[in-house]
């Protein structure tokens, strides 16, 4: 098995601490994938390949999961599954990476707190309203139907049967035309052609809702030490209506999602790995 991420100098500090999370879940037969992106990190840890990377031409960092998922696959052609995380990420103590092995021909994704996510403007007079989601992109490539609900790309598994699904979801992330048009097409990034690459795939599974999104020590305290079902934390509450914080199950919460400040970062994996209170 290979789980893979990348960073760049600037949030190394996220994927250090990304790293160090999951080193008590890493068995003899997991490598770790590490890319830097435009630098060379003298971190180490055991199990780790440091892959030096170039920038590439994406409009943003999100774009390069795509490409770096082929990379993987050809970089380890003995391996059969595969797992890419994003470095604000820390993992809870329930983890089980081997657990999460499928044999679909698609990526699994995880459930965030949007069945339907958008993104909408509007005029400063509140006129012109208009909503920009994934139809858009699904009209262009004659996906009628969202076979599973939608799915967070940041974290995802997959397995040597998916070439083909990262070649075209590649290839979407790279079309120039799409891509000057990203506005309309790619509302949130990489992800929404995540998205519609699993539904032309006519894909119904996915990892389900494995994650919380959170930068607080609390809330993750209460994941790992309590029971909590269909809980709304109330903090957290975007435009949508969205819970940023909910909890499906606590029992099946395997990751956090959204560390990026290093005090609370610090304090939230001393917790994870030392059980501290």
């Amino acid at each position: 098995m290979v789980i893979f991420l990348y960073t760049n100098k600037i949030c190394e500090h996220q994927a250090i601490s990304c790293i160090k999370s999951m080193e008590p879940h890493l068995t003899d037969d997991i490598k770790v994938v590490y890319f830097t992106i435009g630098f060379i990190s003298d971190f180490q840890i055991k199990n780790l390949v440091k892959v030096p990377s170039p920038e590439r031409k994406y409009p943003t960092f999100h774009y390069y999961k795509a490409e770096l998922s082929l990379d993987v696959m050809r970089m380890f052609p003995e391996e059969q599954d595969f797992i890419f995380t994003d470095t604000d990420i820390l993992f809870s103590r329930r983890m089980d990476f081997h657990k999460l092995k499928h044999t679909h021909n698609y990526a699994l994704g995880v459930f965030g707190p949007h069945d339907q996510p958008y993104i909408w403007s509007r005029d400063a007079d509140g006129s012109n309203f208009q909503i920009y989601n994934e139809e858009l992109l699904m009209k262009y490539f004659n996906v009628t139907n969202k076979s599973v609900r939608y799915q967070w790309s940041c974290f995802y598994v997959f397995n040597r049967q998916c070439e083909e699904f990262f070649e075209e979801y590649t290839s979407m992330c790279k079309n120039e035309y799409l891509i000057n048009r990203r506005k309309w097409y790619y509302p949130f990034h990489d992800e929404t052609s995540f998205n519609v690459c699993i539904w032309k795939r006519n894909g119904t599974e996915s990892l389900g809702f494995i994650f919380v999104n959170t930068h607080d020590i609390n809330t993750v305290k209460m994941v790992e030490e309590s029971t909590v079902a269909d809980k709304r934390l109330g903090k957290n509450i975007d435009e949508m209506g969205g819970d940023w914080e909910y909890i499906h199950d606590s029992s099946k919460v395997l990751l956090y999602h959204g560390f990026k400040d290093e005090i609370p970062t610090r304090q939230t994996l001393n917790y994870l790995l030392n059980n501290e209170n």
